[in-house]
């Protein structure tokens, strides 16, 4: 499967994960722990079939393994519980400022800096995001505490959801994607169960069930192609096309729930598109001439 086919159906399950912070009745933290547990007990299993090692190599490995856990940790608490204080509108477009911190960052490690075509493509997308949620802007929402709270905590996320595909492609790369994730999640569980509110025992049968989905389909295979991918691409096409994350979200919620989305909401989609097959188009022109 090529990085590009893995990145788009990475995000294709994504766009669904966000649901799950609405129907399972945990805290943020509790809901990213036991998904941690359930997602790295999957990928162990999945690694393992493809005869590859759950060990890092070096020391370095371990401390770069231990800090991409911590920012893969803090990422989905922060997204998750913004979700859960405000909507997730606020929450995703809070989010979604990322691609725009990627075009920035990532210059940093490649000593270089950002092209123009990365800027304008950045300012599309971030527009396009913008365009998603028009009652957010044109509604007459008040900015409450928990309002700016969300905004604040999606902002948190967007930055470490950035640095973590960076250091994924920059400084881990030579791991696979079930790999990268395997750690990711194992450091994430044992980060956050010792801290996690809700005892195992108490779980319900309708939120494991709930858990194990969200842990497996829509976070373990779908990092797993995600992360698989920025190392076949780049993280900044990583994360251009990840935008039609909230596209998918939107179709989802659509599909799922029947909500319409509103005309502004379509354009926003048709703008995070554009971008995305743009800079897909690229890349692979790029690969060609290699």
């Amino acid at each position: 499967m090529s990085g590009l086919l893995q990145l788009h159906l990475g995000v294709l399950l994504l766009g669904g994960a966000g649901l799950f912070a609405k129907l399972i009745d945990l805290p943020a933290l509790d809901i990213t722990a036991y998904r941690a547990i359930f997602a790295a007990i999957f990928l162990a299993i999945f690694v393992r079939y493809k005869k590859q090692s759950l060990k890092l190599h070096s020391k370095k490995d371990i401390l770069m393994a231990l800090l991409i856990g911590a920012l893969a940790a803090i990422h989905w608490v922060t997204y998750f519980y913004a979700i859960q204080i405000t909507t997730v509108a606020i929450a995703m477009l809070a989010l979604f400022t990322y691609p725009m911190m990627t075009v920035f960052i990532e210059p940093l490690f490649r000593k270089t800096r950002p092209t123009n075509k990365d800027m304008v493509l950045g300012l599309a997308v971030l527009f396009g995001v913008a365009m998603l949620f028009p009652d957010l802007w044109f509604g007459g929402e008040s900015l409450s505490d928990d309002t700016i709270l969300g905004i604040g905590c999606g902002l948190i996320s967007a930055f470490c959801f950035a640095l973590r595909n960076i250091l994924v492609q920059h400084k881990f790369s030579h791991y696979s994607g079930g790999q990268s994730m395997f750690f990711q999640f194992l450091v994430t569980a044992l980060l956050l169960f010792p801290i996690a509110e809700t005892p195992a025992l108490t779980l319900t049968a309708e939120s494991i069930g709930k858990l194990i989905l969200f842990a497996v389909v829509f976070s373990a295979c779908a990092h797993a192609l995600f992360a698989s991918a920025i190392s076949l691409t780049s993280a900044k096409t990583a994360s251009l096309v990840g935008c039609l994350q909230p596209v998918y979200g939107i179709s989802f919620a659509f599909l799922i729930l029947a909500e319409v989305p509103a005309l502004a909401t379509i354009g926003g989609g048709s703008v995070i598109l554009a971008a995305a097959i743009y800079e897909t188009q690229s890349t692979k022109k790029a690969s060609a001439k290699q």
